[in-house]
């Protein structure tokens, strides 16, 4: 890929274009903004750390059990009013 190179307007262009649509045109320092480039640039990079995967679960291969789940009220023995 060709590199290509910045374009920056003329800033008595951009401070007509402002006024003639009712705007005034304020700009940044370019000492400031070169600063603060340079402070974004020198900053270490975040390191990424992926997190870590839960254990896959294991299926047992072994044979169905059939668990009984539903109780005989009638043979439970309640305190009801004694």
């Amino acid at each position: 890929m060709p590199k290509v190179s910045g374009f920056a307007l003329p800033m008595e262009n951009l401070q007509a274009v402002a006024q003639t649509s009712g705007l005034q045109w304020v700009n940044s320092d370019p000492a400031r903004i070169a600063a603060v480039q340079a402070a974004i640039a020198a900053e270490a990079a975040v390191v990424h750390v992926p997190r870590e995967r839960p254990a896959a679960v294991t299926v047992q291969e072994g044979p169905l059990v059939l668990v009984e789940t539903k109780r005989d009220l009638a043979k439970l023995d309640l305190p009801l009013g004694e």
